[in-house]
């Protein structure tokens, strides 16, 4: 019979949930290298690994110090800084969860370009351009990271544009010949290197290392939490039929299952949200590219909107058609493919209420996955089922703020 029971998923959002934090915290770093600056020209920065974590029932954090790298090679504009480091590292934890060929460029911790290799045919420069390609504005002077040994046509691809520039560069290797190529082009581009991605904890179960996600917080505190890891490891830990019901007995439950590509799709656009998309965040994903995402937006509704704007935008821009920022995106139809047309979303937390839904349908978004626990999720599904709209629970939520 059809119909999970997460009618009290949302007890989770009221109850308490606490660690076994020790009263006082020793953490011993040790320094890696001294940063161009931090932040910004006028900060000093230095990069440390923690060494240890004392009066915490954990294994040393050095060993995965010493599994997973992170290096520079100091040229280009005398090295990177806090920022180029920051984005590279945003980019790993978002490469971790890839094991096929993933190119990814980001801007400000954030994910402005993305694809992944769906099928063997597709090669490291076909997903560099169609990484580049989600948002070439945005991707201008982006940092591009990807998971496998960059090689020379895709470097060349790189310099195919003069609307495109790479400000930092990062893979875990560099064929023969790549980097005097990349240097004869640039010699302002910051290039870094990392190793052993699948070794970074990302899934409930994982060996976390002791690992801590420290937060500054003013006048000389941080808020220490365990690092997330989620329990989604692929399409199966998805609840493609989640049902909650009224006070009276009333069952509302998700007609449709995603399809297999769509699952695929939804997996792809969570792992986005994990770790690409600042709270509140959608993130839209077709085919395994990322059409758009809206991030960091104070209203659910808002970040729909803002993906769904810049969505079409740049779709507009590929394929040159006329968009006026005043005027907004009222040429949209004018479009040879609507990019949300069988795209999928995924969103951070629950939806309040179903405008965010009935939103996404008007766009062609065929199939959603979001962590549920709303008051209105009855209101949710009612509408996801209206448009035939596929709606599996995560039952986890990934703010990300950062």
């Amino acid at each position: 019979m059809r119909g999970t029971d997460i009618t009290d998923f949302k007890k989770s959002y009221r109850t308490r949930n606490e660690g076994e934090f020790p009263d006082k915290l020793t953490i011993r770093l040790k320094k890696e290298w001294d940063l161009k600056y931090g932040e910004n020209p006028n900060q000093h920065a230095a990069v440390y690994s923690f060494e240890q974590i004392a009066e915490k029932n954990a294994r040393t954090i050095a060993e995965l110090t010493n599994i997973v790298s992170v290096r520079s090679d100091g040229r280009g504009k005398g090295g990177l800084s806090l920022t180029n480091t920051m984005d590279i590292s945003r980019a790993m934890s978002n490469l971790k969860f890839f094991p096929d060929p993933t190119v990814v460029i980001m801007k400000h911790n954030i994910v402005s370009g993305f694809a992944t290799q769906i099928n063997p045919n597709q090669s490291l420069t076909d997903l560099f351009r169609l990484a580049r390609d989600c948002d070439l504005r945005s991707n201008f002077g982006g940092t591009l990271a990807m998971n496998v040994s960059l090689d020379i046509e895709t470097a060349e691809a790189m310099y195919e544009l003069n609307s495109f520039f790479v400000d930092v560069l990062a893979a875990p290797e560099f064929e023969k010949g790549v980097l005097g190529y990349i240097e004869q082009q640039s010699k302002n581009i910051r290039i870094g290197s990392f190793s052993n991605l699948n070794r970074l904890p990302k899934f409930q179960g994982d060996d976390a290392y002791g690992l801590l996600s420290i937060k500054e917080m003013p006048g000389g505190r941080v808020g220490v939490q365990d690092i997330y890891l989620t329990s989604i490891k692929g399409p199966k830990d998805l609840i493609n039929d989640p049902m909650v019901v009224d006070k009276d007995g009333t069952k509302h439950i998700i007609a449709e299952d995603p399809t297999p590509d769509e699952a695929d799709d939804l997996i792809r656009a969570w792992y986005l949200n994990i770790e690409g998309a600042r709270s509140n965040g959608v993130v839209m994903v077709r085919n395994g590219v990322l059409v758009s995402m809206g991030s960091g937006q104070v209203e659910r509704v808002g970040a729909v909107e803002q993906a769904i704007v810049k969505g079409m935008q740049k779709a507009m821009d590929r394929e040159g058609v006329s968009y006026d920022p005043l005027m907004g995106i009222s040429n949209y139809k004018n479009l040879k493919d609507n990019p949300f047309e069988g795209a999928v979303c995924s969103s951070d937390a629950f939806f309040p209420f179903r405008d965010s839904i009935d939103l996404l349908a008007r766009v062609g978004v065929t199939a959603v996955v979001q962590p549920y626990g709303s008051l209105r999720d009855a209101e949710v599904i009612d509408a996801a089922n209206e448009y035939g709209i596929a709606m599996p629970a995560t039952l986890e939520r990934c703010f990300g703020h950062f």
